[in-house]
């Protein structure tokens, strides 16, 4: 259970220039692992910082400040947990087919998971990455965020 909110404390440039940072060197930490459960923990900080986001009702506003740190042009993203993969993972590796596979994988586990469980518990007992991505398509439809 979600504790009641209290006042808002801003998020600054810094912090978020400093979350980016934290993802792209889990970002890198995965991609130079052989561990295959790696990109699980890749996804899980992702996850955790655009729902501790949303908790403040930010994740949007933060998701839109991050995208404007990029290199232009970018692309409009409008969903936060897309926004972030775009901001923190290596573009060549990650094109925007997995990047929307992953986004709607988080939006699928912020509906169904259990706020004590894992990310990578959650998306092993669901069946993997690409059955919780299209369970959620299939649920939601591809275009909700």
């Amino acid at each position: 259970m979600l504790q009641q909110r209290t006042a808002d404390v801003p998020f600054s440039l810094e912090a978020l220039k400093a979350s980016l940072e934290r993802l792209q060197t889990e970002w890198d930490k995965c991609q130079s692992s052989r561990d295959r459960d790696g990109i699980y923990r890749y996804l899980e900080s992702v996850f955790k910082l655009v729902e501790w986001w949303a908790y403040e009702r930010k994740a949007k506003e933060y998701a839109r400040q991050a995208l404007q740190l990029q290199r232009q042009p970018v692309p409009k993203i409008a969903d936060p947990f897309a926004a972030i993969i775009f901001c923190t993972a290596n573009p060549e590796k990650v094109d925007f087919k997995v990047r929307s596979k992953w986004a709607r994988l988080l939006r699928y586990a912020k509906v169904f998971k259990d706020p004590d469980e894992s990310l990578s518990d959650f998306v092993r007992r669901r069946g993997g990455i690409n059955k919780c991505a299209a369970r959620y398509a299939r649920y939601f439809g591809k275009s909700v965020t």
